[in-house]
């Protein structure tokens, strides 16, 4: 008896540590920006949707097949991509994240560190979340 109501109460501790969906979120995120820098193009392709739109901040639009083609070039080498001041809105299966993001690169051997405010908007899938829409601004 006792070790059954152990073993019901580890199971509810358990229970209790599971991811929220702004900590899964968070973490996808993470991955995203990982894939970025080392150009995974695999785990790019898992977390972007089939019909993501990304708006430059030069107002170049780019659909998911020429997003991550330019973000596998070799004339853009992401060295990082830090998030500050980000908020998620959550409304179900729908995210909405605003952040400023410095983005360091070396874009034809010639680094830059970009200010950034991002606006992305992620769906949460059958397993995973993915990025549908993204919108950059630069910060002057």
């Amino acid at each position: 008896m006792k070790t059954r109501l152990l073993l019901l109460a580890l199971a509810a501790g358990v229970l209790s540590f599971a991811a929220t969906p702004e900590e899964d979120l968070k973490a996808t995120i993470e991955k995203w920006k990982t894939a970025v820098i080392k150009k995974d193009k695999a785990t790019l392709e898992k977390y972007t949707a089939p019909d993501v739109t990304y708006s430059h901040s030069s107002a170049k639009m780019e659909n998911r097949t020429q997003m991550i083609e330019a973000m596998m070039s070799n004339d853009m080498v992401y060295t990082s991509l830090h998030m500050e001041d980000t908020t998620y809105r959550i409304y179900g299966k729908v995210a909405v994240v605003q952040t400023k993001m410095t983005v360091k690169n070396a874009q034809k051997g010639d680094a830059k560190v970009l200010p950034l405010s991002v606006l992305m908007v992620w769906v949460k899938g059958k397993s995973d979340w993915q990025l549908v829409a993204r919108q950059t601004t630069k910060i002057l």
